[in-house]
């Protein structure tokens, strides 16, 4: 099943065709699709849909790369990137992790994520010239964590 329909799909196109800069990765954790099965302990409602998303965006621009690895699989690819919940992506430039999202970014999430992919690609945050300043003069790592519920 399709999540993305023609309209949305061609405006993600077309926004990535257009400011897209460099190569992005999408580097998913998840678990195996169950087919169905409920296994206790091992629910993720969100996983199929999560994974889907991501692939149709990811199939809007060559320059977007989609990985899946299955957390329980991949575990030291996962400690390495420190996630231990599912579902979790990263979006990356290189070796370098930018943004990291945990849960599936629908909704009023979804342009946020298409805004931290042309972010990342371009390698230049959209800030101003004040809060850049700002930020070069803090003497230690920060990290900024975002929490966001369903309306």
């Amino acid at each position: 099943m399709q999540i993305l329909d023609d309209s949305d799909r061609e405006i993600v196109k077309t926004r990535f065709e257009n400011e897209l800069v460099s190569e992005v990765n999408i580097t998913l954790f998840t678990q195996t699709d169950l087919g169905g099965l409920i296994v206790p302990g091992r629910e993720c409602e969100t996983c199929a849909p999560t994974e889907q998303l991501l692939r149709e965006v990811s199939e809007t621009s060559e320059l977007i790369n989609f990985k899946k690895l299955d957390i329980r699989n991949d575990t030291e690819e996962a400690a390495r990137c420190n996630v231990s919940r599912i579902p979790s992506f990263l979006v990356s430039k290189g070796d370098e992790t930018n943004v990291r999202y945990l849960g599936i970014p629908a909704g009023t999430e979804f342009p946020v994520l298409i805004e931290a992919l042309v972010n990342v690609s371009s390698g230049e945050p959209k800030i101003s010239e004040e809060t850049k300043g700002f930020l070069e003069d803090l003497e230690e790592n920060v990290s900024i964590k975002t929490f966001v519920t369903p309306n």
